[in-house]
């Protein structure tokens, strides 16, 4: 069983692909990752294209999509989405959406009883996100202030931050918290494919792919032109 994973929710998109045994192992058997910020668009389909090539699989040969829907980059997550519905509805195979958050804290190898916070810049000095203690979440996954974040962990020992907030809110996190926190390095801070393609083939196993119509990202909250768009329709419905 073959799964592609896609991954555009942060600034570097990336592509893998996995096979799955019986025992419901996972084993990437390619992957590829962008060095053009912000470049999924031109770069997507040659990436989907490569990985299977490299693989030696064909397209018709994958049994689901497995995508990160978010949180992160609005415009990401549509691209990633909508090349995952396309693939899903002309090959007739499921859509598997993964969070952007769970697959990232994956990427963490810390000791039990440290939580991982994985955090998503979400602009307006918020961020996107979750706290997990050993695979479980226990703050749960949405957009905060990073002051109403930090105030959910604090409870926790010792906590071990990754994403792009780490980039964005860092500095204020130190303010916020003296000791105890922990910053993961850059060469596993940011979103992979690699983590989308292990939770795809968790939830393919357990039954939990999704038609390509039924695919959905997953914002958070709105995008900043729809939100002002309806502050003016409040607006202009108040004064008549």
């Amino acid at each position: 069983m073959y799964i592609l994973a896609i991954e555009t929710t942060g600034a570097f998109a990336s592509v893998a692909l996995a096979q799955t045994g019986e025992a419901g192992d996972c084993q990437i058997l390619a992957r590829v990752a962008g060095h053009d910020r912000y470049s999924h668009l031109q770069n997507l389909t040659p990436q989907i294209q490569q990985v299977l090539c490299d693989a030696g699989v064909l397209i018709d040969d994958l049994s689901a999509i497995a995508v990160a829907n978010g949180p992160g980059s609005f415009t990401g997550i549509r691209i990633g989405v909508s090349t995952a519905r396309a693939l899903s509805q002309v090959k007739g195979i499921p859509c598997i959406p993964v969070s952007s958050l769970e697959a990232l804290a994956m990427r963490a190898d810390v000791a039990p009883g440290i939580l991982v916070c994985p955090i998503l810049d979400a602009r307006r000095s918020q961020v996107y996100g979750a706290g997990y203690l050993q695979g479980e979440e226990v703050v749960a996954a949405g957009p905060y202030t990073i002051d109403e974040f930090m105030d959910l962990a604090a409870g926790y020992g010792e906590i071990y931050m990754m994403g792009d907030g780490v980039d964005t809110c860092g500095g204020k996190i130190g303010e916020i918290r003296a000791g105890g926190v922990s910053f993961a390095p850059e060469e596993i801070r940011y979103q992979r494919a690699d983590e989308v393609a292990a939770i795809g083939v968790r939830k393919y196993l357990a039954g939990e792919g999704v038609t390509f119509d039924q695919l959905e990202p997953e914002y958070m909250r709105m995008a900043e032109a729809e939100r002002k768009l309806r502050a003016k329709q409040a607006e202009e419905n108040v004064h008549g």
